[in-house]
């Protein structure tokens, strides 16, 4: 029909001062979702590669303290953070048990000191976790409140056609019709802010999960290269002994 002026169009002509409001609120709401959106997107492709170079550099050095003090070149990188974090730890536990001048350039730390480095690993993930989830509660804010937000912009709607039918004292579709669609107009646009934040917010997580994974992993393996090149693994093997002994002992005089 020519002349015939879109659903969105008429309804949002008909908008009371609450539904404004209403409105106002997501479209602050639909700003915010997809600054994060964007922001995180270019955040974790940059991680991604700075954490691809970083797993590259360090697979081809020769000794796990090569890397310390790069941070130039690996800033950003999340698994670069654990690496230093577990570093200094280890260069730490070596100074305080295996001091250069007195092992002739062996330097071995005993086995008890891997607890100190795990403990420094986890410090390491628990910020890169963080850094990577920064933002995300701004998107599951927009899944779960922008549905709502526009329901009460609608709902406040409905309450004005209801009142203003009830002053002038007649009820017919022509007079109801205008108000009652620029009060839906709320919820459809509640929706338009929450459904590309779920989507965003599952795809996010599955690349942040991601990055923890292999965080995961590289811990694991930086331990295991620290305990070949700078744990004692005899004192390792005769503390796990130990520990045996008294958990055996203990485990008798309970019965």
């Amino acid at each position: 029909m020519e002349g015939h002026e879109s659903a969105v169009t008429f309804a949002l002509k008909h908008m009371t001062h609450e539904g404004m409001v209403t409105m106002t609120i997501l479209v602050l709401m639909s700003f915010a979702s997809w600054t994060v959106i964007v922001g995180k997107i270019l955040a974790l492709r940059k991680a991604k590669r700075l954490s691809d170079r970083f797993y590259e550099g360090f697979g081809e050095t020769l000794d796990p303290f090569e890397l310390v003090g790069k941070d130039k070149e690996f800033e950003g990188a999340p698994p670069f953070s654990v690496y230093d974090y577990a570093c200094r730890e280890m260069q730490k536990q070596l100074e305080r048990f295996a001091p250069k001048a007195g092992t002739n350039g062996s330097r071995r730390a005993p086995g008890r000191v891997l607890s100190a480095i795990r403990a420094a690993m986890e410090r390491g993930i628990g910020d890169e976790n963080i850094r990577l989830h920064a933002g995300m509660v701004i998107l599951a804010l927009c899944i779960s409140g922008g549905p709502f937000v526009g329901l009460t912009g609608t709902v406040f709607g409905v309450m004005e056609v209801f009142g203003g039918v009830a002053q002038a004292g007649q009820a017919n579709l022509s007079a109801m019709a205008p108000g009652v669609a620029g009060a839906l107009v709320n919820t459809v646009f509640g929706l338009i802010v929450a459904i590309p934040a779920l989507f965003a917010y599952n795809i996010l997580n599955s690349r942040i999960d991601s990055l923890q994974l292999d965080m995961t992993n590289f811990a694991s393996e930086l331990e295991a290269t620290f305990v070949i090149d700078y744990v004692d693994q005899a004192s390792s093997a005769a503390e796990a002994a130990g520990r045996r002994e008294v958990d055996l002992a203990e485990a008798a005089t309970t019965h």
